[in-house]
């Protein structure tokens, strides 16, 4: 989303960087009991008027042949995802996306999406490491706010970010819940002896499609179905729905990763209905593999599923959600595991 995680300082992107590098070991991964009750230092970051870097750097409309381009610049900012999922993106959102190109290469890029006229979200937002700290970020926010400044725009953010945030659009941000991106692998999920009998979990394909974008809709209000259609029908992805009494209850999706996989979307209707979708997902992919995700912290499941895998299982970065002018969370927040994206999606 707009101004997200992708937006790190040189020393965050480095230790971000030597973790993924690091990886399977968790060893030095950040670990749970650290993660959400202890501040971080907060880092003073200033928008630089430099602009000698950006010269002869194009700010242009992102095409379907900047694929490419762009997961190569995600791949260098060591970002957890697969070029599947970056062309996926651009299905999604097909005139949603900004490039900066400098001779012939994508430098910068930015991902927004509409939800109505009046509701973006934004994200994937990433700058060079050959150019950070010259304006081509700054030339490439500019021109967006200048487009869309009007409407109100949802996004996420390292939380220690915001207040440069506030000063870069010029107006407090009207705040909402937290959450965290986690990686690891999960060994325990322990489930009640009766759910077998009480859920079960099918292909999302063999669902009626209008009872699933109706489902989503309880979520979100504004319905999603091309998003849904691309995100959940992607030639990698596995998707299930949950069922509770022949009714959905909820559904999930994981597909793989740069390293290990992706989870998200996974939304449910309560505790125990999230476990079992949860172990279903983990089930479809081979055993002890890593699985990235975004976790909102009001998820009464996740916290259970974090403390029962703490040993293998770390938190990076703590993120917070926000909108440019007035936040209004999803009716369902609570019951969000995993976020469809953290880059253009209201969850």
């Amino acid at each position: 989303m707009l101004l997200v995680s992708s937006c790190r300082g040189k020393k965050e992107l480095g230790v971000y960087i030597r973790l993924l590098d690091e990886r399977p070991s968790l060893e030095k991964v950040v670990p749970l009991s650290r993660s959400l009750d202890q501040p971080r230092p907060v880092s003073q970051r200033f928008f630089t008027s430099d602009r000698e870097g950006s010269q002869e750097v194009t700010i242009r409309r992102g095409r379907m042949e900047d694929v490419p381009g762009v997961w190569k610049l995600t791949a260098e900012a060591k970002w957890n995802i697969h070029q599947d999922m970056i062309e996926t993106h651009f299905k999604i959102s097909e005139n949603g996306w900004t490039v900066a190109e400098k001779e012939g290469d994508i430098v910068g890029c930015h991902l927004s999406h509409d939800f109505s006229d009046g509701l973006k979200t934004a994200g994937h937002f990433i700058v060079s490491s050959k150019l950070r700290g010259h304006g081509v970020g700054a030339e490439m926010m500019i021109k967006y706010l200048e487009e869309f400044g009007d409407r109100n725009i949802y996004s996420s953010s390292i939380s220690y970010m915001l207040d440069t945030y506030e000063k870069y659009c010029g107006a407090p941000l009207s705040k909402g819940g937290t959450g965290g991106k986690y990686y690891g692998v999960f060994k325990n999920i322990s489930l009640p002896p009766d759910t077998e009998q009480k859920y079960h979990t099918i292909d999302f394909r063999h669902i009626d499609q209008a009872d699933l974008i109706n489902y989503d809709t309880t979520y979100h209000v504004v319905p999603r179905p091309e998003m849904l259609k691309i995100w959940l029908g992607q030639t990698t992805a596995k998707s299930l729905v949950l069922l509770e009494k022949g009714k959905i209850a909820g559904y999930g999706s994981i597909r793989p990763a740069m390293n290990g996989f992706y989870l998200g979307p996974l939304y449910a209707e309560n505790t125990v209905g999230t476990m079992v979708l949860f172990k279903a997902m983990v089930d479809l992919i081979p055993r002890d593999s890593n699985i990235d995700f975004f976790l909102p912290h009001a998820n009464e499941a996740g916290r259970e599923i974090l403390k029962a895998n703490e040993s293998t299982v770390g938190l990076y970065d703590t993120f917070h959600k926000f909108a440019t002018k007035s936040y209004i969370p999803v009716p369902k927040w609570n019951n969000v595991f995993a976020l469809l994206s953290n880059e253009c999606g209201l969850c």
